[in-house]
């Protein structure tokens, strides 16, 4: 039976994504400030993605909805990572198959349950697989998408916003704002040792020219949500919505028996 490999991003990222990005850049270089609105005090927009990262590792939600003509398309993404280095322990639900993907990033190494479904059949296949990235040609690795910076991206888009306006209360107290993320500042102000990943992530995940999204704050200014929606140029509707929450949350990253680890490292 054919064996099941590193997969990549999900099949909704992989088809209705395509064709999205290109248009032109937008350079602003006004900056967010403090404010208060009613009897409660806004949060600082501009150190937001600082006060997020700041607690190391968080667990998230992402939600990917495509509206493709009349058909809509969605996965779902939840787990943990950590900020400050690759780690992580993530579950995804692709579209059309009942097994959820589970990965596990350490380091270098990505461990998924690839070949689970051809395991359930077949008692010789190993469920799990191990890549070693490093062992990627320089090929491979622009067409293996990057697992985590995808999920880790949009805590960082509130660096890419010149102007946010604080726009209302979530009946749980966060405050949301809305602002147009700019590819262009992004690049400037995301921290060096974040900024290839998160761009290539924006880039595959969104749109190059500037694009809107909603943003909830929390009272410790943290970004505890993310919405972006957008259209690519063949007009699919993409909604792309990410919860952070557990802040500072431990990551178990636990691996099968070495015995049910298939390495399809090349």
């Amino acid at each position: 039976m054919r064996r099941v490999r590193f997969s990549g991003l999900v099949v909704l990222a992989t088809v209705a994504l395509a064709g999205c990005g290109g248009g032109s850049h937008v350079t602003a270089t006004s900056t967010v400030r403090t404010s208060t609105a009613g009897s409660g005090r806004v949060p600082s927009f501009s150190s937001a993605r600082a006060a997020s990262t700041a607690a190391r590792t968080v667990e998230f939600t992402l939600k990917i909805r495509a509206h493709i003509g009349a058909a809509t398309v969605e996965s779902e993404e939840t787990g943990l990572f950590s900020f400050r280095e690759r780690r992580a322990h993530l579950y995804k639900q692709i579209p059309g198959s009942p097994v959820p993907q589970e990965l596990v990033l350490l380091g270098p190494f990505t461990y998924t349950n690839g070949n689970v479904q051809a395991a359930l059949s077949d008692p010789t296949v190993k469920p799990w697989t191990k890549l070693d990235t490093r062992r990627l040609a320089a090929k491979q690795r622009r067409n293996q998408p990057d697992e985590l910076a995808h999920v880790v991206a949009p805590a960082y888009l509130s660096d890419g916003v010149a102007r946010a306006t604080p726009a209302g209360r979530a009946p749980d107290g966060e405050t949301r704002f809305t602002g147009l993320v700019d590819p262009s500042l992004l690049a400037r102000n995301v921290p060096a040792a974040a900024r290839a990943s998160v761009l290539a992530a924006v880039r595959n995940d969104y749109q190059t020219k500037p694009f809107p999204a909603t943003f909830w704050l929390d009272g410790r200014g943290r970004v505890r949500r993310v919405r972006v929606d957008y259209r690519t140029a063949q007009r699919t509707r993409i909604t792309v919505d990410t919860s952070y929450s557990g802040f500072g949350s431990k990551i178990n990253v636990t691996l099968p028996a070495a015995g049910d680890i298939e390495d399809i490292s090349p």
